[in-house]
């Protein structure tokens, strides 16, 4: 798509007043509430943001921080953006966070009210007095109520069906400081904690530049449009999800449908008929596991790979079969879907094509908190195999070379432009170590080839370094090791070796369900020595000093984050 013929967001307000004018009734949210379908139009969504919004300014709470909290909801995408439209600083946290870790960071901020669902009753009423600076506790329910006040909310506990309310009633009456707030782009609006697999937690600080530069980069190359219908997966509270998922939607007219835990995220596809999905690598490679499966019990797998190739090279003659060839694939995702964009860690390269046969364009992405997140996509139309793709239009992306392998420039991956964040939180020590001569160093290891795509080698705090002076990425060897049927998840580290060398070891939790159904049973020797054979063949392809020198096998899964990242620092 072409950056300079497409419409462009501006800030917040117009680009949710956009949607509501050209789309008033049609469908934004989409969701199971109390056993029916609950449906938020765009012009209902913009009524209760615009009702917030003026309770906010009523109350007290414009331009302070608000903590949200909770599963994705209506209400919560509503507070976010009433939050910011009322000069603001919205501090989503992360609903799997221990009470201490959610009570700390709302002090850190000086958070002036905290809106929750329901889940999180308990815990604030048992912490409340914990909270120094926060005068509001603003519940929403899931509850149905015959009738809500409409007066103004008091001190401490509430209910956010009331503050919708008493704003709407203020907007009866003409307040009308949603319309005439002054928007300022450069101002701090959102603060996110970045706990993620470091085990240190900074608070980026993004502004309402930041995350438009963003949407507008993710309407640009991911090519969704007006009529697409997307299910909302990650968690809320990532800026790749409310970015992605949810704004870049909202800016466009697409309805999201929301998916209400993991365990359902099959049987969402398969009400909701996506077209288009923003997912992580892990749910791209559960998904794929599950399709060989199915067509191994099933007998179908030399079919399913007939099918591949016949679709090649038909296609090569622009005929295309792929929606009666796979026909049982495609169901698993409603049946409709079109394209996924795919980010948040690495993933193997040979997937793109595979998807690309059963006719779903698997696109990846690369993003980061600091860059709210997106700094680059492959475009559907020029979809490259391996590369996170190009960068946004407006970002500047760099290589500081530091080694060369195969004529290629590795290097730490640098970023400049409107997305950039404005800084750690309360961290000045933190962010002059990130930024350098205006350019975010991003701490990923990679190389841009000729065209312009980048491409990711590893995290530069995961590389290990052999005793030869070789650098390896664990990233790439975990690719390899994914092709594995019975590795279901897997971390490579460097163990010390008696000669005192380093060894590349990989920590592998096994697919029992698999090896159960080979007659492995739960025998992790027997399970650890038929993975043994398959890395053995694995390392025949591989560079000497990239090889696995060592496996480890384990009975658990790795701790993960929301996003469904192994957290590396826990792993010992």
């Amino acid at each position: 798509m072409d950056p300079t013929s497409i419409r462009q967001a501006f800030d917040f307000r117009t680009m949710i007043a956009d949607s509501a004018a050209r789309l008033p009734e049609k469908d934004f949210l989409v969701l199971q509430h109390a056993g029916t379908l609950k449906k938020v139009t765009f012009s209902a969504f913009q009524e209760n943001v615009r009702a917030l919004c003026e309770a906010f300014f009523e109350m007290d709470i414009a331009g302070k921080s608000v903590a949200v909290i909770g599963e994705t909801s209506p209400q919560w995408i509503e507070t976010y953006l009433a939050v910011i439209l009322a000069g603001g600083v919205i501090v989503p946290l992360d609903k799997e966070l221990s009470a201490e870790a959610v009570v700390g960071f709302i002090n850190k901020v000086g958070c002036t009210a905290v809106v929750y669902s329901e889940k999180f009753s308990t815990l604030f009423d048992e912490h409340a007095g914990e909270l120094e600076k926060t005068l509001y506790r603003i519940s929403f329910s899931q509850k149905e109520t015959d009738a809500v006040s409409d007066d103004a909310p008091a001190l401490g506990v509430s209910d956010f069906e009331q503050w919708i309310a008493f704003g709407k009633k203020l907007v009866t009456a003409g307040a009308d400081r949603y319309d005439t707030n002054p928007t300022d782009m450069e101002k701090v609006c959102a603060i996110l904690f970045t706990s993620g697999t470091t085990g240190t937690s900074k608070g980026v600080m993004l502004c309402q530049k930041n995350l438009i530069s963003a949407i507008n980069g993710s309407y640009c190359l991911t090519q969704f449009e007006e009529e697409d219908v997307v299910v909302s997966v990650l968690p809320i509270h990532h800026t790749y999800e409310m970015t992605c998922g949810i704004l870049t939607p909202l800016f466009m007219g697409s309805t999201v449908c929301i998916n209400p835990s993991l365990k359902t995220v099959l049987r969402s596809f398969q009400q909701y008929k996506p077209t288009g999905l923003v997912l992580v690598p892990l749910f791209v490679t559960t998904i794929h596991k599950k399709i060989w499966e199915t067509a191994r019990k099933t007998g179908k797998e030399r079919f399913l790979k007939t099918g591949i190739a016949l679709s090649s090279k038909m296609r090569r003659f622009h005929l295309d079969p792929r929606r009666l060839l796979f026909k049982e694939v495609q169901a698993l995702f409603g049946g409709r879907l079109k394209r996924i964009i795919c980010g948040g860690a690495a993933m193997a390269p040979e997937l793109v094509a595979e998807f690309e046969a059963f006719g779903i364009a698997l696109c990846q992405g690369y993003g980061i908190t600091e860059c709210a997140p997106l700094i680059s996509v492959c475009p559907e139309k020029g979809n490259r195999a391996g590369s996170v793709g190009v960068p946004i239009p407006g970002l500047a992306v760099k290589i500081e070379p530091e080694e060369e392998e195969d004529g290629k420039e590795i290097g730490e991956i640098l970023v400049r432009g409107p997305s950039v964040m404005k800084g750690y939180f309360d961290d000045k020590q933190a962010t002059d170590e990130v930024m350098r001569g205006g350019w975010f160093c991003t701490g990923d290891y990679g190389y841009i080839d000729d065209d312009g795509y980048i491409f990711i080698t590893g995290r530069k705090k995961n590389v290990i370094v052999l005793e030869n002076g070789k650098n390896v990425f664990p990233e790439e060897i975990e690719e390899y090791l994914d092709r594995i049927d019975l590795v279901k998840e897997c971390v490579v580290v460097g163990r010390k070796g008696e000669d005192g060398g380093v060894l590349v070891t990989a920590l592998i939790y096994p697919d029992f369900a698999l090896a159960s159904e080979r007659g492995l049973g739960e025998d992790l020797s027997a399970i650890g020595e038929a993975i043994r054979k398959d890395v053995a063949a694995l390392n025949r392809t591989l560079p000497s000093f990239k090889q696995i020198r060592g496996v480890e096998m384990r009975r658990t899964e790795f701790e993960k984050t929301t996003s469904q990242k192994i957290i590396r620092y826990k792993i010992r």
